[in-house]
């Protein structure tokens, strides 16, 4: 499922609303995989083939969750592979601090710890 950007609308938002969706559709074809898969009247290559289909539906249905959690990470300003947020201002705070102690060393022939 492909949900196009929507002004005012947030990843995280869209994510919360495909969330419920992908469920229902990843129950509704593991459903139908059984179903296929009870059937005796199928030849067994019809039902290779609509199970391969609904494989790749089901894991078109993760990709698509993916990218909307990538988005919303990105949003929250949460970079790829962290698991936090970065925080500029918390970086700033101590770039500068560090910079501070370096100045007050400079003459002393210190290195600041």
């Amino acid at each position: 499922m492909i949900i196009p950007e929507t002004p005012g609308r947030s990843a995280l938002s869209l994510l919360e609303v495909a969330d419920a969706q992908y469920r229902e559709a990843v129950q509704a074809l593991v459903e139908m995989k059984r179903h296929v898969r009870a059937r005796r009247d199928l030849p067994e290559a019809e039902v290779k083939r609509v199970l391969q289909a609904l494989g790749r539906s089901v894991q078109t249905a993760f990709d698509e969750r993916k990218k909307l959690e990538d988005r919303a990470r990105r949003e929250r300003g949460i970079a790829e592979g962290a698991a936090y947020a970065l925080d500029f201002d918390k970086v700033r705070e101590e770039v500068g601090r560090s910079l501070d102690r370096l100045r007050a060393a400079g003459g002393s022939g210190e290195v600041p710890g």
